[in-house]
């Protein structure tokens, strides 16, 4: 897994999905496989965000790539009629980003995590 600082990335491509101006557009962090894009470099060392991103690691790890994306995306589109297309509730009730969010504090989470933990969401 590699760390990346995307300063750039961060604000203009994720700040596509963002409701942030400014500084504050685009998300802190992002997964993509095999990287973790960062907004800012101290959030190099922020371990509960990248405990977050890791979890998403381990989700994919479970259902692929070819699996992983699709369902989040999916989810997230019918989240956005059942929440009445209130994009923030959409984001936060993705059932992939619940348990990565109900869990990001615990550090050893990861080590002790069952299985498609997300599907009990």
């Amino acid at each position: 897994m590699k760390l990346v600082h995307a300063p750039w990335y961060m604000k203009h491509v994720t700040g596509l999905f963002s409701k942030d101006t400014g500084e504050q557009k685009g998300f802190r962090a992002q997964y993509a496989v095999f990287w973790i894009f960062l907004r800012d470099e101290k959030d190099l060392q922020d371990e509960v965000l990248i405990n977050h991103e890791l979890i998403h690691h381990e989700q994919t790890k479970e259902l692929t790539p070819f699996l992983f994306f699709p369902l989040y995306l999916g989810n997230y589109l019918i989240n956005l009629f059942r929440f009445k297309f209130n994009t923030n509730e959409a984001y936060k009730n993705i059932v992939f980003e619940k348990e990565a969010y109900l869990n990001q504090a615990d550090l050893l989470y990861r080590k002790n995590r069952k299985r498609y933990a997300w599907f009990k969401l």
